[in-house]
């Protein structure tokens, strides 16, 4: 088993991790982990490597060394400590908003129904 250590930019603060390249982790689930640690869904996630733009759809191109500093765009997920899911999922599906938007009106309105009058008058 090789673990190969890995540098990931977002904002101001670069996150470091040592993936392994084995066989039984398919490029995928890498990615997956990737996105994991640094807080960004894999859907939203692209890696920027020496000019070249990376997501879950072409990451099987990339052939992992020692070292690799990446630069990442995408939308980090809201910390929903003290939220409840069902207020969360509630807002996504009557608003049809995404879930950091969810989030982000019940952190500044706990309550459902102040956070949905607050969308939907912004």
């Amino acid at each position: 088993m090789t673990s190969i250590p890995i540098s990931i930019k977002y904002g101001g603060t670069t996150y470091h991790m040592h993936l392994d390249n084995q066989s039984d982790i398919s490029k995928s689930e890498q990615f997956n982990l990737i996105a994991n640690h640094i807080h960004i869904p894999s859907d939203r996630l692209k890696l920027i490597y020496k000019g070249k733009r990376y997501t879950k759809e072409n990451w099987h191109d990339l052939s992992l060394i020692s070292n690799m500093n990446f630069l990442s765009i995408g939308e980090q997920n809201e910390d929903e400590t003290n939220i409840d899911t069902k207020d969360i999922e509630c807002i996504m599906h009557q608003l049809k908003v995404d879930r950091n938007t969810a989030v982000r009106s019940l952190k500044l309105h706990p309550n459902t129904i102040d956070a949905i009058l607050y969308l939907g008058n912004k």
